[in-house]
Order: structure tokens, then sequence, then C-alpha cells
């Protein structure tokens, strides 16, 4: 009969879980992101949700978790707290399948996070006045500033009329022309 250690296999988990959570994180710190899941389904995300955004029950992060609660505990509850190892187990395979659900909650909630990381809509600039940052040619596009919402935007600009516009004229926006870019006229003096 082979003689089974506990001891050695519950520092194997603590160990090996640690290491892939700190591997995991520097990783992580230098950008370099592992995507690919052992596997594929049970995800707790909604269903609607993108995949990148969702825990998997058998990801890396939920293994290594189990692993390392399982380990440490499982040793704590061994060694110090002196407990048979049929009850050292069992709590620690508790406090393992705890620590996926609340790392599966933590990755969950940190997936609604994603944010395009600007509230500004080119839209929101139609009808307002802007200051030209570099000169709108016949048939090129030129630069403005635009103040809105106490914030200062550089946008892509054409003339509207087609004309040479110089620098540090006052013009409207007129027009979305594409996510970048608007159209614009000249504001002459007279017409304020």
């Amino acid at each position: 009969m082979i003689n089974f250690n506990k001891e050695l296999f519950f520092w194997f988990c603590a160990l090996s879980g640690s290491a892939m959570l700190v591997i995991q994180l520097i990783l992580n710190l230098f950008g370099i992101a592992m995507h690919h899941d052992i596997a594929d389904v049970h995800d707790i995300g909604d269903a609607g949700e993108s995949d990148s955004h969702n825990f998997k029950w058998l990801s890396k992060q939920a293994l290594s978790g189990f692993l390392t609660m399982f380990g440490w505990v499982a040793l704590g509850c061994l060694k110090e707290l002196h407990f048979p190892a049929v009850i050292s187990v069992l709590i620690a395979f508790i406090a393992g399948i705890f620590a996926m659900i609340v790392s599966g909650f933590i990755f969950k909630m940190a997936g609604k996070l994603h944010s395009s990381g600007t509230v500004f809509k080119i839209e929101d600039s139609l009808g307002h006045e802007a200051m030209v940052y570099q000169q709108i040619s016949k048939n090129d596009k030129g630069k403005i500033l635009l103040s809105l919402n106490n914030l200062t935007r550089e946008i892509d600009a054409i003339a509207l009329t087609q004309e040479e516009i110089p620098s540090f004229t006052k013009v409207k926006i007129i027009n979305k022309v594409d996510d970048n870019t608007v159209s614009v006229i000249p504001i002459n003096r007279g017409d304020l």
C-alpha cells in the first residue's frame, strides 16, 4: 500500500497555487495577459456579455485561487489548529470553493468597469464656436480648438465652403464629417 503524505500534498497545493498567482500577477503587470481558459463553459456572467469579461469556473485564476486557499487553509488546520486530516481537508475544500466564488464575483464586477475612456462625442460640438488652431486649406483638413464642458479639445476640421481659413480665425461647427472630423464656416465679426 502506498503511504500518502497529507502534509506534503497540502504544501504542494499551497505553493503551486501561490506560484501561479504570482506568475499571473507579474504577467498582467507587464501587459502579457493570458486569455485562454482551461474550459470555456459554465460562465458565472450573463450570456449577453462578451467572453473576455466573464469569469470561467475552470479558469487559471479560479484554479490557482482554489489551490492556494485549499493548501494554506489545510496546512493551517492540520499544523496550527491540530485538526484531524479529514476535518482539515473538508474546511480547506470549503475555503477553496469560497475563494473561487469570491474571485468570480470580483472578475465579473471588474468586467463591468470597462469604458471607452471618454465622454466626448463629436456630435456634442455641433453648433458651437471654435478657434482654428492649424490652418484649414481649401482641399485639406486643419485643426480647431473647441472649449466644451470646461475641457479644450483638438478636432480635425474641413471648410464647408471649400475656402481657406487661416489660423486664429473663429469658426462655427456645422456638420459631422466622420468620428474625428467636422465641417466649419468662419464667423465674420459682422455676424455677431
